[in-house]
């Protein structure tokens, strides 16, 4: 990170790159195990996102509620943002803060500053990160938030070590996956054989340093954690 802690914005991953993380990024299953690390049309997948039917199922609102951020100046990462569909719920929370929408294809950028005003949401960062590191800037964020996300990401143990890092103390991890059992409408989920279990994601973040501080078993999909880090 630059010694200012800002994040990098505006720069886009050229091809070559990319290819190298998808190789270096592989998971321990080996090489093929785990689902595409990035979309063949970013730009089309928006729309995926941003399916009026997702609403009735993702229950953003109620998310948001149960995160119950009470510091409207709070730092917040959305660890693959896409479309900003729950960026912008986050950063209408803390209107005095700053949400960094963290993601590995630079297309999505464009997307968010083009709407962040509209939103009334300018405070909405975009931060291109790498496949196996958020590159989030050390003890500054409040609460790193990541939905959808968690089954893309190859080595786990070591990329929430780095999210570990990033957090002030008292900060929070929340993440929400598909459940592996899990029926969800459109083709949002990875297939089922690339789920990772509740339990599973307990034990890795375990290894990362964090513990569990509570659940919330509401979403019809997906099981939804909120851990902190061990002392």
């Amino acid at each position: 990170m630059p010694s200012s802690h800002r994040p990098r914005t505006g720069r886009r991953v050229p091809a070559w790159i990319l290819g190298v993380l998808v190789v270096t990024g592989c998971p321990r299953g080996g090489p093929g195990s785990g689902p595409p690390q990035h979309y063949d049309d970013p730009k089309a997948m928006i729309a995926v996102f941003e399916s009026s039917e997702r609403d009735e199922w993702q229950m953003p609102e109620r998310v948001i509620r149960s995160l119950d951020i009470q510091d409207k100046g709070a730092v917040i990462a959305d660890i693959g943002a896409g479309s900003g569909y729950f960026t912008r719920r986050l950063a209408a929370e803390v209107p005095g803060g700053r949400v960094f929408a963290v993601d590995v294809d630079g297309e999505f950028e464009d997307y968010l500053l083009e709407n962040r005003e509209s939103w009334g949401t300018p405070n909405i960062e975009p931060h291109l990160a790498m496949y196996d590191d958020p590159l989030l800037p050390a003890n500054e964020l409040d609460l790193v938030f990541a939905a959808n996300t968690y089954a893309y990401i190859r080595d786990r143990v070591g990329y929430f070590g780095k999210v570990r890092a990033a957090l002030k103390p008292g900060g929070r991890l929340a993440l929400i996956d598909f459940r592996p059992d899990a029926e969800p409408p459109g083709n949002i989920a990875p297939a089922k054989e690339h789920r990772v279990s509740r339990d599973d994601a307990v034990a890795e973040l375990g290894l990362a340093g964090f513990e569990l501080e509570h659940e919330e078993t509401y979403l019809p999909h997906q099981w939804f954690l909120v851990l902190t880090p061990k002392p």
